[in-house]
């Protein structure tokens, strides 16, 4: 397994072992075996661990390094399940030039990733949406931080285009239904949480809950505009970046029901 250090791994390993599977995982760092987990301190794409005869392959870390590391070293496994990102579609045309790279970079992971495979093993490929749960993302949590710390925190009035943010426990979920279905599942299944809201909405709802003290400015875009580029790197790196007002007044809706056939259930509404 590759990436059980990170944010979808903290959310899957509890589960997975409970389940009866022994792990052998990946890390660049290394770690002390136990409860059903034996680490292997190797990175991608430089690891030839992936080509071993394991029953599935999990990937919850880049998609590109992974791709490339099964296109150098070929792989055993019947099944695969890999985790991508939806912003292969939303991000293709964004005005920001560092987001179009991104989608075509996933896409380019995605295609690697099955032409390796080449029809001989099952790829399960999940894309989240915008993923929040345990404080660990890198969008949400951010905004929270910024507002419990200043007391305040301002968005475009454009911030209006819809989410669906996905828990990590959900992806989790989903791993697992990959990995426990009869026979391999090979689709690409988008991830979107079971929640459509607008993103101020989305953000005043996580503040609600966790910074209530803090306020919520809204301003004109360009307005907004000019705060990012005097706040500069004192800002969140998701917030600081060219593409986050672009992006902020575009819908990012994707249909939940292929997500929700393999889960059995309906993903879960948005709840910071």
């Amino acid at each position: 397994m590759f990436g059980l250090t990170g944010q979808a791994g903290a959310a899957l390993r509890a589960p997975l072992l409970a389940a009866g599977w022994q792990v052998e995982a990946v890390s660049r760092q290394a770690h002390d075996d136990g409860d059903g987990v034996r680490w292997n301190v190797a990175a991608l794409p430089d690891c030839a661990l992936v080509a071993e005869p394991f029953d599935a392959v999990v990937s919850l870390g880049p998609l590109d390094a992974f791709a490339e590391a099964v296109a150098t070293h070929g792989l055993k496994a019947p099944r695969v399940v890999a985790i991508g990102s939806t912003g292969v579609h939303s991000k293709a045309d964004s005005p920001d030039p560092a987001e179009r790279d991104l989608a075509a970079r996933l896409a380019q992971a995605e295609r690697r990733l099955r032409g390796a495979l080449a029809g001989r093993t099952a790829l399960a490929l999940l894309r989240p949406t915008l993923v929040y749960g345990h404080g660990l993302d890198r969008s949400l949590t951010p905004l929270v931080d910024f507002a419990r710390r200043r007391g305040w925190l301002v968005l475009p009035r454009t911030a209006r285009g819809l989410r669906q943010p996905v828990h990590v426990d959900d992806i989790a979920a989903a791993v697992l239904a990959c990995l426990a279905a009869p026979a391999p599942v090979d689709a690409d299944i988008d991830l979107p949480g079971g929640e459509t809201l607008a993103f101020d909405a989305m953000v005043a709802r996580a503040l609600e809950r966790h910074a209530p003290r803090a306020r919520i400015g809204r301003v004109p875009a360009w307005l907004f505009r000019i705060g990012l580029a005097l706040a500069g790197r004192r800002l969140p790196p998701s917030v600081s970046a060219p593409g986050f007002l672009g992006r902020l007044n575009r819908d990012q809706v994707f249909d939940a029901g292929p997500a929700q056939r393999l889960l059995g259930r309906p993903m879960r509404p948005f709840d910071p």
